[in-house]
């Protein structure tokens, strides 16, 4: 045989090969339904996470500016009659920083629905509309019809047994590569306590969809148990540090209402079921990855970029209390004739203080203090026996006279005399005009 020959026959050979692996592939794909793999592929999830890790892009989340709506209510007429406290009130608050976008996308049709149905309890087809049904729609701790009450737009004072205070806050919690946490909390004063309670709604921010908690945690009642005993064991670690009046108690079961976190997820537990107040327990995730389905688990191992939001909205005071400052009185206005008057009082009363004041110490200094047998002291002798001062203006002045001012010619004097010249009185000056112009009646 030829060279040539034996390259046919193996040529041939090889056809005949390639022909009977096709049909047996055909038979086997007949018989199963499913083709057989000729190859050694990767498991189908390694090639999605391998896809996720590659192809992620991260766009900052969008929300619109914080938001706040007061809507009041008064019934018509107080419980007891002639006691306006006893009027039954109503106040509604709404207070949300609502998504504009995420990672990049705008049209967040499911996630807006999901909020506004956790939010306000409805299924309106917009936040607005959603917020305008919350906040119209009082709540009074006895039933009211509608002609029994009426909207205004001062807030009342809300009184006990009567008042009632409902708040609703929607705002971002924590946003992440693969996750988006929206929380909303809510807070409801009855007229004598106040409740409090919190939902986080979750979003794949790459799938863009709402998780719920089947998408999170498996629903299987042995894994189940098992869950609430490591939520337990959690608790018992917590009231190590505890004092005996602040102990947990232990739960009877799984919360409903969890927050993802950077390290683990919260179980959120409503007020009364395991303290007093509403608390959380955080598990980490390394303990939960029994109980996580799968692809959320893959979800956490491919996460990243963990931002927590630091402004979270504060709730409104039940009854909020403002600093009103009081007007300052206006200054009483006098007549003219009274302004003249106390006007001449007072430079009376400054002028004879300051004589009176310099006079003395003039005296004093000149006299009183020398301490010699000058004439200083002669004169201060003088002064007080001669009469011509004192008991002079007394003896012949107001006191004795009743009233009559008799002719007075003092032994000393300082005052210039003029001579020859009439002199003019004191009102006048030489001039011939007021010197006074304010004693004008």
């Amino acid at each position: 045989m030829t060279k040539k020959n034996l390259i046919i026959v193996i040529i041939l050979l090889a056809i005949i090969d390639l022909v009977a692996a096709g049909w047996y592939m055909s038979r086997s794909y007949e018989v199963s339904g499913k083709s057989p793999s000729l190859f050694d592929y990767r498991d189908s999830t390694e090639v999605v996470a391998m896809a996720d890790t590659l192809v992620t892009t991260y766009q900052a989340d969008e929300f619109d500016k914080l938001q706040h709506n007061s809507y009041y209510f008064v019934s018509n007429s107080p419980a007891v009659p002639g006691d306006e406290s006893s009027r039954y009130t109503s106040i509604k608050h709404a207070k949300v920083k609502w998504p504009k976008s995420v990672n990049g996308n705008d049209d967040l049709a499911d996630l807006n629905k999901e909020l506004i149905r956790a939010a306000f309890g409805n299924s309106q087809s917009n936040m607005k509309d959603a917020r305008y049904v919350f906040l119209n729609n009082p709540t009074f701790n006895r039933p009211l019809g509608d002609d029994e009450y009426h909207s205004q737009m001062t807030a009342p004072h809300t009184y006990p047994v009567y008042g009632n205070v409902s708040q609703v806050m929607v705002y971002p919690y924590m946003t992440s590569l693969r996750l988006l946490v929206m929380e909303i909390d809510k807070q409801e004063y009855n007229g004598s306590t106040t409740i409090e309670g919190t939902t986080s709604v979750h979003y794949d921010r790459l799938n863009q969809r709402v998780l719920s908690r089947v998408d999170i945690l498996q629903t299987d009642m042995e894994k189940e148990s098992k869950l609430l005993k490591l939520i337990n064991r959690k608790i018992d670690e917590l009231n190590k540090s505890r004092s005996d009046e602040n102990r947990l108690q232990h739960a009877l079961n799984v919360p409903a209402e969890i927050r993802c976190n950077k390290t683990g997820i919260l179980f959120m537990f409503k007020h009364g079921a395991i303290s007093n107040s509403p608390i959380e327990i955080l598990i980490d995730y390394d303990q939960l990855k029994p109980f996580m389905t799968k692809d959320f688990e893959q979800l956490v191992d491919n996460n990243g970029k963990y931002m927590l939001y630091k402004d979270k909205p504060k709730a409104e005071p039940v009854n909020p209390t403002t600093t009103v400052s009081k007007p300052k009185p206006a200054p009483v206005m006098s007549p003219a004739l009274d302004q003249g008057s106390s006007y001449k009082k007072s430079y009376k009363k400054s002028y004879h203080k300051g004589y009176k004041k310099s006079y003395r110490n003039g005296y004093n200094n000149g006299y009183k203090r020398s301490g010699d047998n000058s004439s200083g002291d002669k004169q201060s002798n003088y002064y007080k026996k001669s009469g011509s001062k004192r008991s002079g203006y007394k003896k012949s002045g107001y006191k004795k006279s009743g009233g009559t001012q008799s002719s007075f010619t003092p032994t000393q004097t300082n005052q210039k005399q003029y001579s020859g010249a009439k002199r003019k009185s004191g009102r006048y000056g030489y001039a011939g005009r007021r010197r006074w112009s304010r004693r004008q009646r």
